[in-house]
């Protein structure tokens, strides 16, 4: 189960993030972040998700591909060492966009859109 939770940074949509992005939950997430892209670029603020699978990061690489179709940026934020080096290990590092703090996800929004 992942649990969401919206907020703005200087103006920036954050998606908060808590819990494990599964099988179990990877519709509900790229539901939820379909939505949110329809409209703007999104920050997924990753710092909360304790397990990852490889149904969750293929819902990352889907969300972060559809947005780009729509003219939109997915960045991930907060992701830790465990969840980097299984998305490296899987080879989708460089199909997604990474950043440290909300200001670098805005600055990589501005600067990729």
């Amino acid at each position: 189960m992942i649990n969401y939770s919206l907020r703005y940074h200087d103006g920036q949509g954050i998606l908060d993030l808590a819990g494990n992005l599964t099988v179990l939950s990877a519709d509900s997430f790229k539901s939820v972040v379909h939505n949110l892209t329809e409209r703007s670029s999104i920050m997924l603020n990753m710092d909360h998700v304790d397990f990852i699978t490889s149904s969750g990061l293929n819902a990352l690489l889907e969300v972060s591909y559809i947005a780009r179709d729509r003219g939109q940026r997915v960045i991930i934020l907060g992701a830790g060492s465990e969840i980097r080096d299984l998305i490296d290990y899987a080879e989708m590092y460089t199909h997604l966009i990474f950043a440290e703090s909300p200001e670098e996800g805005k600055t990589k929004i501005e600067f990729y859109t």
